[in-house]
């Protein structure tokens, strides 16, 4: 059973999800050209014909997403595009619970996961508005000022240990640890540690591969028992915490 949080502006969401992550905005420094330096502070696409509209099937269209020049705005291009991406499947998968004005008539519904499966969609980023796009231009508005809830799903407690891999996903975490694992061009290394000094990057990782597995433990779980002493610098995980 799922539990309702309040709404947030969709451009709200999107800046914490796909503009403000340590993958993006550790390039930043190195971008100097005024006009691109706003990509990393309001999520513009200086290089695109529209400054805050993303294509839902962004890895296959050049035309919207052109090569954006120096190196470093490439590596954040694809790193947001990669956090924009996921951010849809959320959406998509029920993580996200997003409503939207209907331009016909005025009135706010749910919108549906097929909502966002439709082929050439467009979303402006800034106003909250899903269209149905032609040759890469907007066309046809079908949903404006979209608003994003987060959906948070209850755990059952036998489910919080029972059935995950915790010596499998030891054993690939300590792969994280080694020193070719990681483009140090892109993350910010720890002090003690060949890892990233942001910890949600090597979470994500790890979460990734217990998705994989068929289920994501809790956070807090996966904190206590494979962050912590990874970052610690050990070579076992010691006894489980619960």
């Amino acid at each position: 059973m799922a539990a309702r949080r309040s709404a947030q502006q969709l451009y709200d969401v999107f800046l914490a999800r796909v503009i403000n992550i340590e993958a993006v905005q550790c390039h930043r420094e190195a971008v100097t050209d005024e006009r691109m330096k706003r990509f990393f502070s309001e999520g513009r696409l200086p290089w695109s014909i529209g400054e805050f509209l993303w294509c839902l099937e962004a890895p296959t269209v050049p035309q919207l997403y052109m090569t954006p020049g120096p190196l470093p705005m490439q590596h954040a291009r694809n790193a947001a595009i990669a956090a924009f991406t996921e951010l849809i499947a959320d959406i998509v998968n029920g993580e996200w619970i997003a409503n939207g004005r209907h331009p016909a008539t005025g009135v706010r519904h749910d919108l549906g996961p097929a909502e966002w499966k439709r082929t050439d969609l467009i979303l402006d980023v800034r106003n909250g508005d899903l269209f149905e796009a032609v040759t890469y231009r907007p066309s046809r508005l079908l949903w404006s000022n979209i608003t994003l809830r987060a959906v948070k799903q209850t755990r059952q407690k036998k489910e919080r240990w029972h059935g995950y891999d915790w010596d499998g996903a030891w054993a690939y975490a300590l792969t994280l640890r080694a020193e070719d694992q990681w483009d140090w061009t892109q993350h910010r290394r720890h002090k003690k540690q060949p890892l990233p000094a942001v910890r949600k990057i090597v979470e994500d990782k790890i979460k990734e591969w217990f998705k994989a597995r068929g289920g994501v433990p809790d956070i807090g779980d996966i904190r206590r028992n494979i962050t912590i002493p990874l970052y610690a610098g050990r070579r076992t995980r010691g006894k489980r915490k619960r």
